[in-house]
Formats: structure tokens, sequence, C-alpha cells
């Protein structure tokens, strides 16, 4: 049970589902009298499986039909328990600067296709099918990236190998998986005093299991697929903010700091009060705002798309069957409710941490559920690798000198 539970923090965590019809708003609304609209599309990613997307883009009205404008625009990339809900709070930043938003469920995550994630080892390919996606469209000139947890360290692996992207928004990146791996497995350690040595053993196993179940390596030997923003960052040359709750026990603050320290492009990084799940505070979005004013808008124009032009054919803002302009209602603000939580905080990363831990609470069950899932790990181990290969011989070591102690 326990050892399931883990395995399921890096593959398998509470995965959020929703009525696009409740929860995403109307088609068509209004930011202080402006009039946009949602297009919900979907997008394939390499290993055929689709992402279910929506695209937040302004209307120009009174232009002539057929018309359409190249705006540009940000692609909102969620946590690990997270989806394209959690982009809510970016439409009333973003929107009524002629920024378009484009939001989608990771493979695995959401309404997309898939059964795990991965932490950013195939949501990288998510990433670029996105980009992709969008470039062909026609409806964007440049584009940049605002990532949360796990869509933070997938923008930094993304933006090492597609230096075209604008400019990027990082919040609660971590700079290595396998790091992260051990800081939650010391904080499991300190709350059922389980040995360290129990540990180290089952962070080596806990790879193996993941390999198994969710088909990737936490520790890939290619480095550009390998889940380890830190190695990336030094590749980076696109502007970046980074941001960080001083607060976070999920993904501890100093993972930031290190990706900024390695980080080779132009950068800053602002810092804050509360936890990885806590509502950011209003000099963050501030901060997000004129972060990408500078990096989308300034010294650039719209680009105006003619009609008949081949890159909008068939792609009038009309032909999405929207309600009409009068009947827009006006966009309700989530993130400056007092009375409302934001949506990108209703289904966070932590609970999944919470998961694991809370039902271990005594040092004799902590100990007795990692020694009973080590010796299982060790049983199916030997049974595929052999009783030669080195992690068995390593695990079984580890086992004799605790046993012995």
């Amino acid at each position: 049970m326990v050892w399931e539970t883990l395995v399921n923090l890096v593959c398998r965590p509470p995965r959020y589902s929703y009525d696009p019809d409740e929860v995403l708003g109307p088609k068509r609304f209004r930011i202080d009298g402006r009039l946009f609209e949602r297009v919900d599309v979907e997008v394939m990613n390499k290993r055929r499986q689709r992402l279910k997307c929506s695209h937040y883009m302004p209307v120009l009205e009174g232009t002539r039909a057929g018309h359409t404008t190249k705006f540009p625009c940000v692609i909102y990339c969620h946590g690990n328990c997270g989806s394209r809900v959690d982009a809510s709070d970016c439409l009333d930043l973003l929107l009524p600067q002629m920024i378009s938003v484009f939001a989608f469920d990771f493979s695995g995550s959401g309404l997309s296709d898939g059964e795990t994630i991965s932490l950013g080892y195939y949501e990288q390919d998510d990433l670029l099918a996105v980009i992709e996606y969008l470039r062909e469209s026609g409806l964007v000139s440049r584009i940049g990236l605002w990532g949360r947890s796990m869509g933070a360290a997938t923008s930094v692996l993304v933006a090492a190998r597609d230096p075209s992207i604008a400019g990027m928004v990082l919040d609660s990146a971590f700079s290595s998986l396998t790091q992260v791996m051990y800081e939650l497995a010391n904080q499991y350690m300190k709350q059922v005093k389980v040995p360290k040595i129990l540990i180290n053993g089952a962070i080596s196993v806990l790879r193996k299991s993941v390999q198994k179940k969710g088909n990737f390596d936490i520790r890939h030997p290619n480095l550009l697929k390998d889940v380890n923003p830190e190695d990336a960052a030094d590749k980076c040359f696109i502007p970046a903010l980074f941001a960080h709750a001083d607060g976070d026990d999920f993904v501890l603050a100093h993972h930031s700091k290190q990706l900024y320290e390695r980080y080779a492009g132009d950068k800053n990084i602002i810092t804050f009060g509360g936890d990885h799940n806590s509502p950011r505070p209003a000099f963050f979005f501030d901060s997000v705002g004129i972060f990408f004013y500078n990096v989308l808008i300034e010294n650039a124009e719209y680009e105006d798309i003619e009609p008949g032009s081949s890159a909008v054919e068939g792609r009038s803002m009309m032909d999405y069957g929207a309600s009409s302009a009068s009947q827009a209602p006006e966009y309700q603000r989530m993130r400056q409710s007092p009375s409302k939580e934001s949506l990108a905080n209703t289904w966070g990363d932590s609970h999944a941490l919470e998961a694991v831990f809370s039902p271990f609470d005594e040092k004799k069950q902590g100990e007795d559920g990692v020694m009973e899932a080590l010796k299982s790990s060790l049983r199916e181990m030997e049974a595929e690798l052999g009783s030669n290969d080195p992690n068995v011989t390593e695990l079984k070591k580890m086992l004799r000198e605790y046993e012995s102690r």
C-alpha cells in the first residue's frame, strides 16, 4: 500500500476531472467591455494521444469578414495534479493586453488521453506539439510560456530545445526530479522515523517501479530528455521570471534558486510568502503582467492576416458557433474576488504528498511498510534482472545491514 502510493506520487497522483461546460465558462465573454472567446481544440502528441485544449482570444469587433489578427500568445502549463482549468488566473491579466492564452491538459491529466504523468519527461513532447500547432494555426505571433511546478520544469526543458520562445514565467519549478524524490522521502522519513539506509534503498527501487508503471526513467542518460531542468538551464537563453513561495514544502524554494543561478538567459527571481498551493499575491501577477508585456508586446506589432490566407482558411472567429457579441457575459475575476479561492489551487500538487504521509504516523508502521515494499521489490527485481545485477546486490546489502542492527 505505502509503496504503490509513493509510486503514484510520481506517475499517477490524483487526477482532476471536470465538465468543460460547467467549469470553463461561456464561449464568449467580456473583460472591461472588450469581447473575447474560448475555442476548444484537440492537439495530437507524437504518441498519438489527444490533448484537450482551450485557446482564449480577443475578438476584434467591426473587422471585415475573413480578416484575422495574429496575437502574441502565452501557453499555460499546469502542475502534476492540475488541468487547463488552472489557467483561469491568467485570463483577466493577459487578455486585456491583447495577449491570447492557450491552456491544455497534459497527457495523463484532466480530460486528455493517457493514464500516467511523468513530471516533465513526456510532458516536453506535449508542449512541443502545442507549440507546433499554434505556429501552424496562423493565429499567434510571439509565444511565451507560463508554467507551474511540473509545468514550469517542463517549460525549462522545452526552452532548451526551442530557442524561439519569447520568454517564460516559472512558478515553483524543480531543478531535478531525483532531488525532489529524495527530499520527499526525507520528509516521509522524519514523520515515520524510518532509518535513512532504508530511504536510500527505497529511492533506488522507486526508480525501477516508476519505469515499470510510467514507462520513463527519472535518470535518463539523454540530458535533454532527462527530467533534470537544472542541466537544461544553462542551455536556455530566453528571458525568464522565476517565482517561488518561501514556505513551499513540496518543491523546496532552493530549487528555483539553483535554476536561477544556472540559467544562461536574462533572468529575474521573486519570492513571496505561502506554500506550494497558496494563492499568489497581487505583486506576483503585476510582475508577470509587466514581464509578458516586455517580451511579447513592446517593440512588436500585431500581424494582420489577409482574407484568403491559407493560414486562417476556414478559421474566422465567427466560425465556432459562439453566441453573439451582444450576449457575451462579463468575465468573473476569480483571482480578485475575496470570497472565492483561486481556481489554480482547487487541486494542489502537495495534496498528493499529504495522501502519502497521513496514514503512516508511527515508527513501527512506517518501518514495516518500507521493509515490506523493499523485500517485495527485491523479489521482482531478482526475477527480472537476476541475482548478480548490481541494483539487486546493492539492495540486498542494504537490507542485511539494516536487519543486523
